[in-house]
């Protein structure tokens, strides 16, 4: 896990010089830049935060009643901890025919911290990769073998190793990365536009509707046009800011333009990413590079 940590946070900070050297630099970073708001009860504080994000994905479409989950949390077996320990997924079925699925936790208070005063909402940010829905599966047992599932859950373990990824995207504002355990989940027949010679796959994290306007008001919200109206940031969280973070999924073309590039290849790519599934990750689109 150490190894993919490190390859993670070269591979977004590229382009930036000496600033971000390593994981371990962020990880001595605080948790939080913002100030909490509360002093209620942990359990309250979770209620809360779960509410909240529930509410959002509710206005964009059917939040399936089940949630993706482990019967024994990773962290119990060595993997990145979460910061109240449970790791969930949501899965939203829009009215446009996409599937979003979203992290579920990353966002809870610290469980380290019994009382709000002093607790923040997690890492501040929660994942999502949207999809059309004919390709991925029904069942939710399916949807976990997914590379739509697998690209997600990799990208949000590697966040939860790392720690300070939300200091990093308010900063930079794109970030890219290569995700490893993905490929084998591609079909055969799409690897070798998707797949590296390491057996990773690229995706752009940050992407938003709009260069213009990064993020739209809950109150916007559209639930007919595919890609969009996914907000920025999740309202009434219980003490600090959330954001909502894309993950794109890259072909191996818009993956070199990045390596390239770095920072300018991603804004690069941000712009030329357009149209109602620009937000969108599918194996049948065509490579924007």
């Amino acid at each position: 896990m150490g190894r993919l940590l490190s390859n993670f946070a070269d591979c977004i900070c590229c382009g930036r010089g000496n600033r971000y050297q390593s994981a371990d630099t962020w990880m001595n970073q605080p948790l939080n830049i913002f100030q909490p708001r509360s002093t209620a009860t942990l359990e309250d504080l979770l209620e809360k935060s779960s509410r909240a994000r529930e509410a959002v994905w509710q206005q964009l479409g059917s939040l399936e009643p089940l949630v993706l989950s482990h019967l024994v949390s990773p962290t119990l077996s060595g993997g990145p901890k979460w910061p109240a320990l449970r790791q969930a997924f949501r899965l939203v079925r829009r009215p446009n025919g996409n599937v979003i699925l979203a992290s579920d936790g990353l966002s809870d208070p610290f469980d380290d911290i019994t009382l709000g005063d002093g607790n923040v909402n997690g890492f501040g940010l929660e994942f999502y990769i949207e999809t059309p829905g004919d390709e991925i599966a029904e069942t939710i047992h399916e949807v976990k073998k997914s590379w739509q599932f697998q690209l997600l859950y990799t990208v949000s373990q590697l966040a939860a190793g790392h720690g300070g990824i939300r200091a990093i995207m308010d900063d930079m504002k794109l970030l890219s990365t290569e995700a490893e355990g993905v490929n084998e989940a591609i079909p055969e027949e799409h690897r070798k536009a998707l797949v590296n010679a390491a057996g990773r796959v690229g995706a752009l994290l940050g992407l938003q509707s709009t260069p213009e306007e990064p993020g739209m008001p809950q109150e916007t919200v559209d639930t007919d046009d595919a890609g969009t109206g996914v907000p920025e940031r999740i309202p009434d969280m219980p003490l600090t800011e959330v954001k909502l973070v894309n993950i794109k999924l890259l072909t191996l073309a818009e993956l070199k333009l990045i390596t390239d590039r770095g920072a300018e290849g991603r804004r690069r790519l941000s712009e030329l990413f357009s149209g109602p599934d620009k937000l969108a990750s599918s194996l049948h689109r065509a490579s924007a590079v």
